[in-house]
């Protein structure tokens, strides 16, 4: 109990920062919070054992794309004042999310993967569906997997809670919660975990997965005690989610790792250690403070709907050097690299011939032979190179022009983003017990 209570707390605890001056300048809406770690250091070599707990994640579609970081930040810049990321949902391009399956008590069901909320939840059998307006629709327009068909292993919560979410693009879930056992990974199994059965929900799916999977904070769980149909702030409960509830159980070291396959459409998830995936340079790694990013001013983002954030040294690209501290997003679940401005023009100009600005996309296109400058992304002083392959989007072709979409787009006001064109060439590691992120190179070559 004790471990469970020194988890939760230091995600609410404020640290020194070397970059405390960036964080102030944050844009409108947006408050930084850098966690304080619980365990002793570690060297890296040490924290980057291989882990026998990991699992395979592939990517989904869907109706909309608005999980994604990018959506959720061109919603929240709209209404702050901000500018940038106007366009993102024109295309499914821009938004890549990954599942993985999981046991739920027994039953094979596959559950989202998501960095930026904390709940578990499955969708019951006899749910409902419902429209933006809140009106019953046919249960095949929400686009589930298979329903999960039983109730709780342990029974619900005393006394009762519900589960009350609004995500970034309006899609809202509700329903009872109770406690189950999850098996990740064949059988690394969390047990009596608090999890929701959604029994009403407004959700965008891909007729795959059958629910999510919270891999957040939680500060930012959203139990309520009560009726289903009330969830103020008043009633609202922190409890103890999956990952923390991992930890807690000595299941798992604090720490999670995600390698993204240089085609997107599958990665592995490990536990408590890094994947063993081929390729990697553990010569060029790199370990950074985390820095949590809020979206403060909004309801749909429940609050503090959170993001894993960093501080990048800088970027190298086409011989030259910018080294103008920016707080950057790593999300799996968004495709391109979110830059500032001023750097996305000029990265995007160094490509042969040079990338133009559509408007229709919000996004850069060059030829799709072009050839793409060299980039680099600058981590506590290690640089990781992008592989060009990954700077060019040729199945994403403008009917009218025939030219294909870079990988670098402009992020406004930010934050910015470093989307699955980073990932795909880097293992990044959740190092929450030490409040950091970490990340080894995946050589191309």
């Amino acid at each position: 109990m004790l471990t469970v209570v020194i988890f939760s707390f230091f995600l609410l605890l404020v640290a020194a920062f070397p970059h405390a001056d960036v964080l102030k300048r944050a844009p409108p809406g947006i408050r930084f919070q850098t966690p304080k770690g619980t365990h002793p250091s570690l060297s890296f070599s040490k924290l980057a054992e291989t882990s026998h707990n990991h699992q395979r994640i592939h990517g989904v579609r869907s109706k909309t794309n608005a999980r994604s970081v990018a959506a959720i930040l061109g919603a929240h810049q709209r209404q702050v004042g901000g500018t940038g990321y106007e366009n993102i949902t024109v295309t499914n391009a821009y938004g890549t999310q990954y599942a993985t399956e999981v046991t739920w008590s027994g039953v094979p069901i596959n559950l989202l993967l998501d960095t930026g909320s904390s709940d578990t939840w499955a969708i019951q059998r006899n749910f409902s569906c419902v429209d933006y307006a809140g009106e019953p629709v046919p249960q095949i327009v929400c686009a589930f997997g298979p329903s999960y068909p039983a109730t709780f292993q342990y029974g619900e919560t005393s006394p009762p809670q519900h589960m009350f979410i609004r995500y970034g693009d309006g899609e809202i879930v509700t329903g009872p919660m109770g406690f189950s056992d999850i098996t990740l990974a064949g059988n690394l199994t969390v047990t009596k975990l608090q999890v929701c059965l959604a029994n009403n929900t407004y959700w965008y799916g891909n007729n795959v997965t059958s629910g999510l999977m919270g891999l957040a904070f939680p500060s930012i769980t959203n139990a309520y005690i009560g009726p289903q149909y009330e969830h103020d702030p008043g009633s609202q409960v922190e409890y103890s989610p999956l990952f923390t509830s991992m930890v807690s159980q000595g299941k798992s070291r604090p720490m999670f790792s995600i390698a993204i396959d240089r085609n997107s459409s599958s990665g592995v998830l490990a536990w408590g250690g890094i994947p063993p995936v081929k390729g990697l340079d553990r010569e060029n790694d790199a370990s950074v403070d985390m820095v949590i990013t809020n979206l403060i001013d909004i309801p749909e983002t429940a609050y503090e709907y959170s993001f894993y954030t960093i501080i990048p040294d800088g970027w190298d690209y086409d011989q030259k050097t910018d080294i103008k501290k920016y707080p950057y997003i790593v999300d799996s679940g968004t495709t391109l690299c979110y830059l500032p401005p001023y750097l996305a023009s000029a990265i995007n100009q160094a490509f042969n011939p040079s990338a133009v600005w559509l408007w229709a996309y919000m996004a850069y296109f060059t030829s799709c032979d072009a050839t793409p400058p060299i980039v680099s992304l600058v981590i506590a002083g290690k640089r990781f190179l992008f592989n060009p392959a990954d700077l060019i989007y040729r199945d994403m072709v403008d009917p009218e022009t025939g030219l294909c979409m870079t990988a670098i787009a402009s992020g406004g006001t930010g934050p910015y983003i470093l989307g699955d064109a980073f990932m795909q060439n880097a293992l990044v590691v959740f190092d929450v017990g030490h409040a950091q992120m970490r990340f080894i190179s995946r050589p191309y070559y």
